[in-house]
């Protein structure tokens, strides 16, 4: 082996590790050299390979706009010497990053384009397509699709490139399981993700993060149960001040609901002003107004629920209060200015899911502060 391409083989190896660490801009610095390294040597399959994983990390650092110039030459590569395995892999990523902010139509023209793709070159690498259909299927509000491809996604899944982590399978089948309000489900899941023992620090927070569901769904369905356990608020605490690079995944925004649901206040409040949040998203605003509405609960005296979860409380017997009234307003006033951004989602993805979360609380909050 040449020096440069042992060089090459050591920026790859470097990469990896950063981003095992967490550290996702210095994994996307390192294979932008072996890019221009591989280029340079005219290896083209080690650059197609190369700018695969900057995509990658770029994407894992925020960096959505830089992640799809990568992806894009990556999954353009039609040279016999580029492995179809790591081209298939740019194209799967794409669509991903798609999902938050193309229209429906584009992101199913983008997984047509994978399935024709696949039997151009005849592989059957269609798990992480399946899994991308359940990942648009759960961003229309669609959980019985969502379960039912993702469930597909995972008997499919075989441990060789191109393919998902098994940690992302399984936490999307979570995710899936505590929307359709199935805590056995969930609780079976996050076993199964837990003895993974992951060691990237995103999958390790997977693990947390279902940990976290399975406590939010034993609180809402078996009181009992949930009021003999403490609140996961180490763990939660723990999500909240990782260091995990610019891009969470929503480890963030669970953490402070499980803050607000297990009643600390102060250190929600402490989490919110360290780490502010964006208040033009819809699920920033969804989030915003949740944590006031359960806030506005408890100030009345009624049961705390979990409004992600449900199901909602019609118990409005609790009487007048002057400051539960203006921590409704509060919660209303965010509802309200989700309306727009919840409309847009709607369009985008050719739903209503999105504005009809939004117009459940505020008939909620109307008819308890008709009560004033």
């Amino acid at each position: 082996m040449t020096s440069d391409r042992r060089t090459l083989a050591q920026l790859r190896v470097q990469a990896r590790q950063a981003r095992d660490c967490g550290h996702y801009a210095a994994a996307a610095r390192l294979e932008r050299q072996a890019v221009e390294l591989a280029g340079a040597l005219h290896l083209t399959g080690e650059r197609t390979r190369a700018l695969l994983w900057e995509g990658y990390s770029l994407r894992q650092a925020g960096e959505e706009d830089l992640a799809l110039a990568a992806l894009l030459q990556a999954a353009g590569e039609r040279s016999a010497a580029a492995d179809p395995a790591d081209v298939f892999a740019a194209l799967i990523a794409i669509v991903h990053i798609s999902l938050e902010r193309k229209p429906v139509s584009f992101c199913r023209a983008l997984l047509d384009q994978g399935r024709r793709y696949l039997a151009d070159i005849r592989r059957n690498w269609i798990a992480p397509l399946d899994f991308l259909e359940g990942e648009l299927a759960c961003r229309r509000g669609d959980f019985a699709a969502a379960g039912d491809w993702h469930c597909r996604a995972w008997a499919g899944w075989r441990d060789e490139h191109p393919r998902l982590t098994a940690a992302t399978h399984l936490w999307a089948l979570c995710r899936v399981a505590f929307r359709r309000r199935d805590p056995a489900e969930l609780e079976r899941l996050t076993e199964t993700l837990a003895e993974l023992r992951p060691i990237p620090v995103l999958e390790r927070q997977l693990v947390q993060r279902a940990h976290l569901l399975c406590w939010r769904a034993r609180r809402a369905t078996d009181a009992a149960r949930a009021g003999s356990e403490p609140a996961p608020v180490e763990m939660a605490l723990a999500l909240l001040t990782a260091d995990d690079g610019d891009r969470n995944f929503g480890a963030r925004q669970e953490a402070l609901r499980v803050l607000a649901l297990a009643g600390y206040r102060t250190e929600l409040d402490a989490a919110l002003l360290r780490y502010p949040l964006d208040s033009e998203r819809f699920d920033t605003l969804l989030l915003l107004g949740d944590l006031a509405l359960i806030r506005a609960r408890e100030e009345l005296r009624l049961p705390v629920v979990d409004d992600e979860y449900g199901p909602w409380s019609a118990d409005l017997s609790a009487p007048f209060s002057a400051v539960a009234t203006v921590t409704l307003h509060q919660a209303e006033s965010r509802y309200q200015a989700a309306l727009s951004p919840a409309a847009s989602e709607d369009e985008r993805l050719e739903t209503g899911w999105h504005g009809n979360m939004i117009r459940e609380r505020l008939i909620w909050i109307n008819r308890a502060t008709s009560k004033e």
